[in-house]
C-alpha cells in the first residue's frame, strides 16, 4: 500500500509541474506576443512585367498579357491555377527528370567476357611441375587481354513512373517559370520569311532584358501556320534555342531553358491535356 501511495504522489506531483510550466509559456507567449509579426498574404508578381499582381493562393488563376513579337500588348490570357499555380515539388521534379533521362539512355554499353575474348582456347602450360602460377587460359580476367567480370551488358535503363506523377511534375515545371517571370505567351509564333536572322531580331525585340539568352519555345503543332515547320527552320541555327509542340512539352526540357515562350493556343491545348482524365473501364456483365 505504501509503495501504491508512493507512485500516485509521485504522478500527481508531475502533473502539477507540467500544468505550472504550460501556464508559464502561456503568460510569457501573451506578454510577448505584441511584438510577433502580423500574418499578411503578400502579393507575386506575374508573368510579364505589364501583368497586373494577384494574391498568391494555391489554385488561384494567373492574368498575364499576351505580346506580339514587338513586345506590344495585344490582349490577356488566363492562366488556369490548377496547372500553372501549383506547389512546386522539387521531388516531384527531380523524380521525373531521372526518370525521363533513364528512359532516353541507350543502353548499348558491352564488355566482353572470357568467352567472348578472342583467343585463350589452349591450356597456357602444364597444371603441374613448371612452378609457374596454374592457368586454364590466357583470357582469365586476371592477365592482360583478358575478359572482363561483371561488366556491363546491353540492357535498359527504363524504369516506372506514375502518370499522375508525370503530370504532377509537368504542372509544376510551368509554375516555376510563371512564378518566376520568365514564361511569356505571344499571340502568334509565325516567322515570315523562315529565316534565322528574321526570328533572331524577333526573339531580342521581345526578351530585350534577358541576361542569358536560353529560350524553349513551344507551339501548337508542327503542322499549323502558329509556328509550325518556318518556326523550326529558322530556329535550326540557333544553338540556345528549342521548338517543341504542345504535344512534347516535359520537364526536362522546361527545366533546362531559362524562358518559355508559349504561344495563346498551345496554352489552351496544354490546359485541355492536363485536364483530361482516363475515362473509366466498362463493367463487363458476367
Amino acid at each position: 500500500m505504501n509503495c501504491l501511495r508512493d507512485k500516485a504522489r509521485l504522478l500527481l506531483s508531475r502533473a502539477v509541474s507540467c500544468t505550472q510550466r504550460s501556464s508559464c509559456l502561456s503568460q510569457g507567449w501573451a506578454r510577448h506576443s505584441h511584438t510577433l509579426p502580423a500574418l499578411r498574404f503578400h502579393t507575386c508578381p506575374v508573368a510579364g512585367d505589364t501583368a497586373q499582381s494577384v494574391d498568391r493562393f494555391q489554385g488561384s488563376n494567373l492574368r498575364v498579357p499576351v505580346f506580339n513579337w514587338r513586345r506590344e500588348v495585344v490582349g490577356e490570357h488566363t492562366l488556369p491555377g490548377d496547372i500553372f499555380n501549383v506547389p512546386i515539388r522539387k521531388d516531384i521534379l527531380h523524380r521525373v527528370v531521372r526518370w525521363q533521362l533513364a528512359k532516353r539512355q541507350q543502353g548499348t554499353h558491352k564488355t566482353k567476357t572470357r568467352s567472348e575474348v578472342r583467343g585463350g582456347g589452349r591450356k597456357p602450360h602444364s597444371q603441374k611441375g613448371s612452378g609457374r602460377a596454374r592457368f586454364g587460359s590466357i583470357r582469365a580476367a586476371q592477365r592482360r587481354g583478358g575478359g572482363i567480370i561483371f561488366g556491363p551488358v546491353v540492357r535498359s535503363h527504363e524504369h516506372g513512373l506514375q502518370k499522375k506523377v508525370r503530370k504532377l511534375g509537368l504542372k509544376c515545371a510551368l509554375t516555376a517559370k510563371a512564378t518566376e517571370g520568365r514564361l511569356t505567351v505571344v499571340d502568334s509564333l509565325a516567322v515570315d520569311p523562315p529565316k534565322t536572322k528574321v526570328l533572331d531580331e524577333q526573339l531580342h525585340a521581345l526578351l530585350p532584358d534577358v541576361p542569358r539568352r536560353s529560350i524553349l519555345i513551344i507551339d501548337s503543332s508542327k503542322d499549323t501556320s502558329d509556328g509550325g515547320d518556318n518556326l523550326r527552320k529558322a530556329a535550326s541555327n540557333l544553338p540556345w534555342t528549342d521548338v517543341l509542340p504542345q504535344g512534347g512539352a516535359n520537364v526536362y526540357s522546361i527545366l533546362q531553358r531559362d524562358n518559355l515562350i508559349l504561344s495563346r493556343s498551345a496554352v489552351d491545348l496544354l490546359v485541355e491535356r492536363l485536364r483530361q482524365t482516363r475515362p473509366l473501364k466498362a463493367e463487363t456483365s458476367s
